[in-house]
């Protein structure tokens, strides 16, 4: 059954009252959903550093090493600490690397991927969602621009961008494997039927997502160092990508206009301004100032709990499911003499999960379905030996044993998102405040200043903001 081998495992009663009294106390049984709330509250109400010690350096260790770091570099990137935030999108990242390239399989991860089969995914270490490795490159992109390092940030994009096409056929054959059980086919009825409406809110979440596997932010970030840069053809490159990948974005539209009239391409140009209108003129001083808006929540994931009727009793299955969170926010106002942009989202993370979490589905409901034949396997040998009293343990061990995988990088913000403008090289400041209106702040663009990035984090008590300018 889906190349697992059901004849190397025995099950005996004392397993299920090993599971049964080990429960309540293993670390694979906890709900990180409960355990990330607080830090969730903390972000909301702007306490960063409260957030921060919900995921202390002590905590990055064993299976959840990777998801601890990088909920600690997310965290330290808001709070401006560019250096430190790198150094843990790093270690997490060594660590991805090293579950990736064990070209042998290890007796403790073959434990491991036992204790799926008998407990479930909990067990195993956490490697990351597909659309979380690619964006912490995007992130950490970030983090050296605004330590000035335009090198470092180009080496990250490149890694978002091999990053994207190694995972992309890496699910690929995931979905193979999966689709070689005999129970693939099952999986969208069985989930519809039982949370129609929770998965109709995930299906309309992801509808607008392109691709899992195009990353707009990570294009357009690529676009910023190439300008930076003073490589406007390269820059064009990578622009396109990101309106391929996100092509409602204003801001990338409007630099598509902008930057094919630069570069000279005539027919880019005429073709862009037809969808988008004549490009604005700037003047030749002007400062490019590039704001990187975010507010809100990712969503959390909960547990959807489907009993499996047996022939004496049922056995039970737990898959994920989201929640989104929701914001009294939805974008920024930026300012500067006279002229008024508002954000426009590059890069949705509400989407994007909803997409991720919808194409994994059928690759966890086959291993579900494995694991619920072998709990169910359990529970019938227990009352065949025992009786009703057998069926009863085998029923509550099981019910026990079987919970979703509910750790998510918790975060990340509920969207990314831009804005653009060209201000004359006189003005003094620029004004950021949230939309629809509740916090505003003011920050000086430095004399000499030919670039300026400001990176804005949104909560419900105000405005992080910290700028770079080049």
């Amino acid at each position: 059954m889906n190349g697992y081998s059901l004849r190397t495992i025995t099950f005996v009663p004392i397993v299920c009252l090993s599971l049964l009294i080990a429960a309540s106390g293993c670390s694979s049984l906890q709900n990180y959903t409960k355990r990330s709330a607080p830090a969730r509250a903390s972000i909301m109400a702007g306490n960063f550093q409260g957030a921060l010690a919900r995921f202390p350096e002590e905590a990055a260790k064993g299976k959840d090493e990777v998801l601890i770091r990088i909920e600690r570099a997310i965290i330290l990137q808001d709070l401006g600490e560019f250096k430190q935030s790198s150094a843990e999108f790093e270690q997490a990242m060594g660590r991805i690397g090293e579950f990736e390239d064990r070209a042998v399989i290890s007796a403790s991860k073959s434990a491991s991927e036992v204790g799926t089969l008998v407990l479930n995914e909990q067990v195993m270490p956490y490697e990351g969602e597909d659309f979380e490795i690619i964006l912490l490159h995007a992130l950490n992109a970030v983090n050296y621009l605004m330590r000035g390092d335009l090198e470092g940030a180009r080496v990250e994009v490149r890694k978002s961008y091999e990053r994207q096409e190694q995972l992309s056929a890496k699910h690929e054959k995931e979905m193979q494997k999966a689709q070689a059980d005999g129970h693939f086919s099952d999986w969208e009825r069985s989930f519809d039927k039982a949370d129609s409406k929770g998965y109709a809110q995930l299906k309309e979440k992801a509808s607008t997502v392109v691709s899992l596997y195009q990353n707009a932010f990570a294009s357009y970030i690529s676009e910023l160092v190439y300008e930076l840069g003073g490589e406007s053809d390269d820059a064009y490159i990578d622009l396109k990508k990101a309106y391929q990948a996100y092509p409602s974005c204003r801001s990338i539209q409007r630099d598509l206009v902008r930057l094919s009239r630069k570069i000279g391409f005539r027919e880019d140009q005429e073709l862009w301004e037809k969808q988008f209108g004549k490009p604005k003129t700037y003047p030749k001083d002007s400062v490019d100032v590039f704001v990187i808006f975010s507010y809100g929540l990712a969503p959390y994931k909960v547990p959807l709990n489907i009993p499996i009727p047996i022939s004496r009793g049922f056995t039970f299955a737990s898959l994920p499911v989201y929640k989104f969170s929701p914001s009294n926010i939805f974008g920024g106002l930026v300012t500067a003499d006279g002229l008024n942009e508002e954000t426009s989202t590059v890069f949705d993370v509400d989407a994007v999960a909803a997409r991720n979490l919808l194409d994994d589905y059928p690759i966890i409901f086959v291993k579900q379905i494995a694991r619920s034949y072998l709990k169910a396997k359990a529970t019938s040998q227990l009352a065949h030996n025992y009786g009703d009293a057998g069926a009863i343990l085998g029923i509550f061990a099981s019910a026990i044993t079987e919970q979703a995988d509910l750790r998510a990088w918790s975060s990340l913000p509920k969207q990314i998102q831009v804005a653009r403008l060209f201000v004359p090289g006189s003005s003094a400041d620029i004004s950021i405040r949230d939309l629809p209106g509740g916090y505003s702040s003011t920050v000086q663009i430095p004399k000499g200043a030919s670039h300026m990035i400001v990176y804005c984090r949104a909560t419900q008590n105000g405005l992080a903001i910290y700028t770079k300018s080049f």
